[in-house]
């Protein structure tokens, strides 16, 4: 189970289905993941009985959700929202769940104790749930004082534009979303990144199939895939989106 990162076009964004959704609880034992989950809150894990359904917006819906938005937000925005919306080009990758969440562990503890806090991961395999909670509490109440927003502040999607905002809007279904910056992110990855490497230079020698022996090993992996995928986005000027 995995966290998807995607350059495209939205109209190329599937969601699962879930009104439909055909369900059955999880048996004891069936899928370790499944079992932590169910640990973790105490509740009942269901899983699809069958295929799972996916849908994608149409490019219409899109292209007026955008208007909609670039007139909003024109003045906060000072250019133009736009993209090829009705082209076809995709490039996407996973990152584990856990290594993902340890990328936003990673940024959270960097924003809020420094840079030299980050050593402290190096040996590592996973904080303690409970300072997790503590560290991304914390950064949610500073909001848009912190360094990282665009990766911290629950983005799902990063748009082409290059002002460091977030825009919580409905998306052309009516669900509210927030919408970063890809320019801005790629700013802030390459930022993390740097400070990930001073904290501890060997990460840049691990191999990726090592890397779960340290958190900032994880975190360090985890943010190469961001950061390809962010740098195509801001050349290719289109949206960068995540179902994490």
């Amino acid at each position: 189970m995995g966290v998807g990162y995607q350059v495209s076009a939205l109209h190329r964004l599937m969601r699962m289905e879930t009104s439909k959704l055909d369900a059955r609880p999880a048996v004891r034992g069936e899928n370790a993941l499944f079992d932590a989950l169910s640990d973790a809150s105490g509740r009942e894990v269901q899983v699809a009985k069958g295929p799972l359904r996916t849908r994608s917006p149409t490019i219409d819906s899109v292209l007026a959700w955008r208007q909609r938005i670039a007139s909003k937000y024109r003045d906060q925005l000072d250019e133009e929202l736009t993209w090829n919306e009705r082209g076809d080009y995709e490039s996407s990758e996973d990152v584990g769940t856990h290594d993902d969440l340890l990328l936003h562990f990673a940024a959270a503890v960097m924003d809020l104790r420094g840079q030299a806090a980050l050593r402290g991961m190096i040996r590592q395999p996973l904080p303690a749930s409970d300072e997790m909670d503590a560290v991304f509490a914390d950064v949610e109440r500073r909001g848009f004082a912190g360094r990282f927003p665009q990766l911290l502040l629950g983005a799902s999607i990063w748009l082409p534009f290059s002002r460091n905002l977030m825009i919580e809007e409905p998306d052309w279904d009516g669900s509210l979303e927030r919408y970063g910056s890809v320019l801005s992110l790629l700013d802030q990855i390459t930022e993390i990144r740097a400070g990930i490497v001073e904290a501890d230079p060997s990460v840049e020698r691990t191999v990726e199939s090592d890397a779960s022996q340290s958190s900032l090993a994880a975190a360090w992996w985890t943010s190469a895939t961001v950061l390809r995928l962010a740098t195509l986005a801001a050349q290719r000027h289109l949206p960068l989106w995540t179902t994490g």
